[in-house]
């Protein structure tokens, strides 16, 4: 869409060009003194282009990409899209609904200590630095150029002349936005800031997830660490009641041999969970911004339930996941740069406005007649060059484009993921219940094989296995609780900190 100057505009601005240069030289405005010309000719040329400012503002203005998308996770699709300013959760403490205090203390470690949340604060107040800048360009600008000079000419003959001269000039410059080049760049600037703020978030939003995986999975070896632990101590009661039995020769080699055996394999697998859990500690340690090795976590063999999610959560809490929040304003600011790529076509009028003191001596600087001024205007329009212009608005079409299709990319594996996470959580609930089941009838087993073998009516072989069996299915069914509040947190991340 083509953006045009209305006529009233236009007749405006070119009564303006002619006017501009006369004003500046005319006998009238030379016969005022300094202070009365600039005083009745500046204004009423900054009002004029203060008009001008309002004639256009050229590019397309930005709408975020609109995608068909379900109503509800696991629907089929309605019309979805961004209605209003999502709400981003800056300061979620999400990982609270776990109710674990040994977890609330390492997120909130990493929330305010990890080193490369620090760096992405930095960025971040960069960022609300450069936009500050930006904003500033809709100001005229007043400098201060002071000048102190001698020069010497030398004449034939041995002649010479020396000049001093003293300068207290104050120089004020405005480029009119008259196709609105300026504005188009504040609005980027300022999208830019709101991409640099989300990504803040969403840096605080993945660390602390990462921390909280970590955390889980480390409960999930301290369980699988309890059952080894529990287990080899039954495994080392048995073993004993072996040995006695073949003391007495009720019982051959072997069934010592295979007891022996198991006691030495739980207890390499044990201290393989061990140094597991130390890698895990140091994850721990890096993750909340301290150092590897000086950093312990008390274990903790009990795995709570995971926290139970809402049924029938909107589509819509994607739009508060930071990232994909970032994305829109990455889309916003290349739309924005379109604006200011199409300004290039146009002609830019700057005026400027100096006045000060002046003399070729420091006594007179300061007497009435060393006063000083001056009043003039300029228009620019690029001839050669088009070329360059017309590729560099092609850019930043394609620019928009590819942020756009970024985008709608990002929304889609952000619906993936948060499907993962509900899909998840209902089959690994459903695994629980079974494997639970199995745990029982592991149990159930085992005491049987016992009282077998201490009948005589069998090995002790099936013991063995009865004991092997019955540890698996524990260790599983530790391994799928801790499964499901690690997909409980990637749920949580996948609807931006909450829901």
């Amino acid at each position: 869409m083509r953006s045009r100057i209305s006529i009233g505009k236009r007749k405006i601005l070119d009564f303006f060009l002619q006017i501009l240069p006369f004003c500046s030289s005319c006998s009238c405005a030379s016969a005022l003194s300094p202070h009365t010309a600039a005083v009745k000719i500046f204004p009423s040329i900054l009002v004029l282009s203060l008009l001008l400012t309002g004639c256009t503002t050229v590019g397309p203005d930005h709408k975020s990409p609109q995608m068909d998308l379900p109503a509800s996770f696991s629907n089929n699709g309605i019309q979805w899209k961004r209605t209003s300013t999502p709400k981003v959760y800056e300061n979620s403490r999400w990982w609270r609904v776990f109710g674990d205090s040994t977890l609330n203390e390492l997120a909130a470690a990493t929330a305010s200590q990890n080193l490369s949340l620090q760096a992405a604060s930095a960025r971040l107040r960069e960022a609300r630095a450069m936009s500050r800048s930006s904003r500033t360009a809709v100001l005229p600008s007043l400098d201060f150029n002071g000048d102190v000079s001698r020069r010497k000419f030398i004449f034939g003959q041995g002649g010479n002349l020396q000049i001093n001269t003293f300068s207290l000039p104050l120089d004020l410059a405005y480029e009119v936005d008259l196709w609105g080049k300026v504005r188009r760049q504040v609005e980027g600037a300022n999208a830019r800031e709101a991409v640099a703020q989300a990504s803040f978030v969403a840096t605080q939003l993945t660390l602390t997830a990462d921390t909280a995986q970590t955390y889980w999975a480390l409960r999930g070896l301290d369980a699988d660490r309890a059952l080894l632990v529990s287990s080899i101590a039954l495994r080392k009661e048995s073993l004993a009641l072996v040995e006695a039995r073949f003391r007495a020769g009720t019982v051959n080699a072997l069934d010592v041999s295979r007891g022996q055996t198991e006691v030495a394999n739980l207890e390499a697998e044990l201290i393989g969970v061990d140094r597991n859990r130390s890698e895990l500690v140091n994850a721990l340690a890096v993750l909340t911004g301290r150092n590897a090795g000086s950093f312990s976590v008390a274990a903790q063999a009990k795995i709570p339930k995971p926290p139970s999610i809402p049924a029938g959560m909107p589509a819509d809490l994607l739009l508060r996941r930071p990232d994909l929040y970032a994305a829109e304003r990455t889309v916003a600011a290349a739309n924005a740069d379109i604006g200011v790529a199409k300004a290039a076509y146009y002609p830019s009028l700057s005026l400027r406005l100096g006045g000060g003191l002046s003399a070729l001596d420091f006594e007179r600087l300061f007497r009435a007649d060393a006063t000083i001024w001056s009043l003039g205007s300029s228009l620019t329009y690029p001839i050669i060059g088009q070329n360059k212009i017309k590729a560099d608005y092609d850019a930043a079409l394609a620019r928009h484009q590819a942020a756009s299709l970024d985008y709608k990319q990002s929304v889609l594996v952000a619906l993936r993921e948060a499907e993962d996470g509900l899909t998840g959580l209902d089959f690994l609930g459903r695994q629980e219940e079974a494997q639970n089941k199995a745990v029982v009838a592991a149990e159930k087993t085992l005491d049987i094989s016992r009282k077998r073998f201490e009948a005589g009516l069998v090995s002790f072989l099936e013991v063995v296995d009865a004991e092997r069996t019955l540890l698996s299915t524990q260790r599983q069914a530790a391994s799928v609780r801790a499964q499901r509040l690690a997909v409980s947190v990637n749920l949580i991340k996948a609807l931006g900190g909450s829901w």
